[in-house]
């Protein structure tokens, strides 16, 4: 792994072609790029002559036959870091035209923004390790983008993959509503923080070196982010959702506008948590004599 740092991290990426990252990892993108999945999502085939598929993303034709090509079909294992559509759905059908089983924890959301057909075999478990061949997987937790979002080490690499947790050139997608929680969010990122992670394998995006060094920086990102928004609910002392975001996003505009009122409520969820804030009725937040007023 130590020309991951110096090399492998440059590699282009290639929709529905195996990249070659390592002697046991290989990266397949699906071609599904969009706001949200950045250029595409990752999927992770890990071992040299049996298989475990991390991530195995949408269920296109063409991105399953790119995984079960590069394997030869010998898939033991189908991991997802989490339920969601573009992750998880391509678990089913390389469950059976393989035999592999299914790994990962269980939906337990009826939301339609998750993958109802990924059904584990067994819930994998914090601490966990699963073997194929020469390379074991450690399920670390890392609750945060959803409250079941597990993260996977290659202890022979130092390799962590990070599905949603980590992206990169971007910020993760956290939605209260969907089962997202700042809190742990936070708590997640620095629990990974020095443990000897080499690098980052996230689930969009290239790879990461320097992985305490972008957790600390996704950290404080994100508590800089709180104190705009303590900020402009102080300044404004009522607000509604449309009337804070300019402030606490003055550079986003158009469609991704949106995406800020989500981001806004997972903080004022953490705010309420560590009692800052707190909420009255179902759609308005309280700072001090601030209100803010909730906007569908």
């Amino acid at each position: 792994m130590a020309d991951l740092h110096t090399t492998l991290v440059h590699f282009d990426i290639l929709y529905d072609q195996p990249v070659r990252l390592s002697p046991l990892v290989q990266r397949i993108t699906a071609n599904n790029p969009s706001p949200f999945t950045g250029a595409g999502t990752n999927t992770y085939l890990v071992g040299t002559d049996r298989f475990t598929v991390i991530d195995p993303g949408p269920a296109e034709p063409e991105h399953i036959d790119a995984i079960l090509a590069a394997t030869g079909g010998k898939i033991d294992y189908v991991f997802a870091t989490h339920a969601h559509e573009d992750h998880s759905p391509a678990a089913l059908p390389l469950v059976q035209a393989t035999g592999a089983q299914m790994m990962g924890l269980q939906v337990v959301s009826d939301s339609e923004s998750l993958d109802h057909t990924f059904t584990p075999a067994r819930s994998l478990q914090e601490g966990e390790v699963v073997s194929v061949g020469e390379c074991d997987l450690r399920v670390i937790a890392t609750p945060g983008h959803l409250h079941q979002h597990l993260s996977f080490l290659l202890p022979q690499e130092q390799l962590l993959f990070a599905g949603d947790h980590i992206m990169q050139g971007a910020s993760v997608v956290i939605i209260p509503e969907h089962g997202g929680c700042m809190v742990d969010y936070l708590d997640s990122l620095m629990k990974l923080k020095g443990i000897g992670i080499q690098h980052l394998a996230p689930a969009h995006g290239h790879l990461l070196s320097d992985p305490d060094r972008v957790l600390q920086e996704l950290h404080d990102h994100r508590l800089a982010r709180e104190r705009m928004i303590v900020d402009a609910l102080r300044t404004l002392k009522k607000a509604t959702t449309a009337q804070l975001a300019p402030l606490v996003y003055p550079d986003v505009a158009g469609d991704l506008v949106h995406g800020t009122y989500m981001a806004l409520a997972a903080h004022l969820h953490k705010l309420v948590h560590d009692g800052v804030a707190s909420r009255h009725w179902e759609k308005h937040w309280l700072l001090g004599e601030v209100v803010w007023e909730w906007v569908e």
